[in-house]
């Protein structure tokens, strides 16, 4: 699929607006519970705005994975985590560097019935590349 430009929003309004004009509205109201979150508890992180902006650029590029559930680790990077190849599943990180942090496993009703695993901290690009054969 073709890349789109890189979504450069300032703000988290903006992104989570970005991601309501994409359809991606379950992913815009979960950022959404994360930052009220945040802002309510003292112990909660938000998610790093540079880490948010590389999630919300890739959630809206690749559209076509789903909606993942969305996380928020404790030093605040943006995590997602979709479900693939039945009961397969892929996790990414999106680091404030611009880099991706991923790990996927393919349930073991493959093709071949062997599980395939990929992990690694890729740019965006090589990081869809190496998870591809989880996608299909």
């Amino acid at each position: 699929m073709a890349s789109q430009a890189p979504v450069e929003f300032e703000t988290r309004t903006e992104m989570t607006a970005a991601l309501r004009e994409s359809g991606l509205e379950r992913s815009a109201d979960r950022l959404g519970y994360l930052e009220r979150l945040a802002d309510e508890d003292p112990d909660e992180d938000p998610i790093a705005i540079a880490s948010l902006r590389h999630l919300t650029s890739f959630l809206i590029d690749q559209r076509h994975l789903g909606q993942p559930d969305i996380g928020v680790s404790p030093d605040g990077v943006a995590l997602a985590q979709w479900r693939v190849m039945g009961n397969g599943v892929l996790a990414m990180e999106f680091l404030d560097s611009g880099l991706i942090r991923f790990a996927g496993a393919s349930g073991s009703d493959s093709q071949d019935g062997e599980s395939l695993r990929v992990s690694g901290t890729l740019p965006k690009t090589k990081a869809l590349q190496a998870i591809q054969s989880l996608l299909s």
